[in-house]
């Protein structure tokens, strides 16, 4: 129907930016990061009112009364529903909708929802009414619609076709973290917090004057939003902001924040406690809610942006690794670019990675037949075989020398960056990387 092909679209659109809004929706369905240490639930309100927490379970008995002890003070700090969430103040950020000159008001059509899903979409228009993140409007100059989003529990996510708006929207060119950078930054500490923003975007408001653009059309009426709702072309650049203004001088220091996902890091495991209570202090100063549901303490590894931090270095996410030893061979240019696009997010652990696709690669250029041959197939099998047993990276000691080791041959050129290990002649691996010749 129009409402399912409009997401297929938005869908499509955000993915293919690789924005930090698609990011946001699809970490929504996702409960916990993923963690290597096994974790366990912990109560820190009342058996009549529990408020339900995780951390890790490698703690010393001491390490874990003291965490406890811990979050219980500072619950504050969480969210349990909307109503424990003030947003943050607007003199410290607002989000605004600055428009093209040359764009005018565009009213979207009406589209049919499935009637089957009045129920639960009246019942999320009314949440968000109670919420007050929403508000009703009349005689709006914009209009868009409705798109529902089924979640995998059977529930719906209701979002908004901002397409229009977005198009007419000036990018905002605030920078996010580099994430090499980020998870260089992050390896090698002892102890870390994975932590993530309650609702997300929604802690932040949206300019007054600004509300009037969002507005969207239901059988129920015509309402617009008052915070900052997901869909918006800037609003990761917003909340980035936003953390850089809370968070300036502890950012790469001992946490960092990439939009809504946040880590606490400390190099030793005792100076953990101590690092929590920095940035919580931080959290209710500027009156930032974290979400318990997806928040883990206490852990001594992590999935950070695709990566596995850890005190031993940095390691390939194991399902990225899964994804492509589980694939069939492409069989036309489509699946070929999904596996090259695969291959691509784990780059920085392959060497010699564009001599190894070369033979698929080719496929990929302009006027040559797709015909996946035998030597198509002996690489692909080959790069499976390197992925059972992937190496673990490390990041560059500062003030250390550097190994650029490096090897061409008359398609492409490939090398990777290597250290001694502290106090001995011992190489690790800091970054695979190779580039094909035009």
């Amino acid at each position: 129907d129009q409402t399912s092909k409009a997401f297929k679209e938005i869908n499509q659109e955000l993915t293919e930016a690789e924005c930090p809004e698609f990011i946001q929706m699809r970490k929504q369905d996702q409960p916990l990061p993923l963690i290597n240490d096994p974790i366990e639930e912990i109560n820190i309100g009342t058996e009549e009112s529990p408020k339900i927490l995780q951390i890790g379970t490698s703690l010393s008995a001491e390490e874990r009364k003291e965490l406890i002890d811990f979050l219980k003070k500072h619950q504050e700090a969480f969210a349990w529903t909307y109503e424990d969430m003030p947003g943050l103040d607007t003199k410290l950020v607002e989000h605004r909708l600055p428009l093209k000159l040359e764009c005018k008001p565009i009213k979207q059509k009406l589209r049919k929802l499935d009637p089957r899903l009045d129920g639960q979409v009246k019942e999320g228009l009314e949440d968000l009414l109670k919420a007050r993140f929403i508000r009703t409007i009349d005689y709006p100059e914009w209009l868009a619609n409705i798109v529902v989003v089924p979640k995998k529990n059977g529930k719906i996510r209701l979002c908004i076709d901002f397409r229009d708006l977005n198009k007419a929207t000036p990018k905002d060119d605030y920078p996010l973290p580099n994430i090499d950078l980020l998870v260089d930054s992050t390896a090698g500490h002892a102890m870390f917090s994975f932590m993530d923003g309650y609702s997300g975007y929604n802690q932040i408001k949206l300019a007054a004057q600004d509300q009037a653009k969002t507005s969207f059309t239901t059988p129920w009426g015509t309402f617009c939003y008052t915070v900052m709702p997901f869909g918006l072309k800037n609003a990761g650049a917003t909340y980035q902001r936003a953390m850089a203004a809370i968070f300036h001088d502890q950012m790469h220091q001992i946490m960092d924040a990439y939009v809504d996902d946040l880590l606490i890091k400390s190099k030793t495991r005792e100076n953990h406690i101590n690092i929590l209570s920095q940035v919580f202090d931080r959290l209710l100063q500027y009156k930032l809610r974290l979400n318990p549901q997806k928040c883990v303490f206490g852990v001594e590894s992590g999935k950070l942006l695709g990566f596995m931090v850890s005190e031993k270095g940095i390691e390939m996410d194991p399902s990225k690794a899964k994804a492509i030893i589980e694939m069939s061979p492409p069989t036309n240019l489509k699946e070929l670019r999904s596996l090259q696009g695969r291959i691509q997010s784990i780059r920085r652990f392959i060497s010699n990675l564009a001599m190894r696709c070369e033979p698929f690669n080719h496929l990929l250029r302009k006027g040559v037949k797709f015909e996946w041959g035998h030597e198509c197939q002996a690489s692909f099998e080959k790069i499976k075989k390197y992925l059972l047993c992937p190496p673990i990276l490390k990041p560059p000691i500062l003030g250390e020398p550097l190994l650029l080791y490096i090897t061409v041959n008359d398609s492409a050129c490939g090398g990777f960056l290597a250290q001694y290990e502290e106090g001995c002649r011992i190489e690790h691996a800091i970054y695979y990387i190779s580039k094909t010749f035009v």
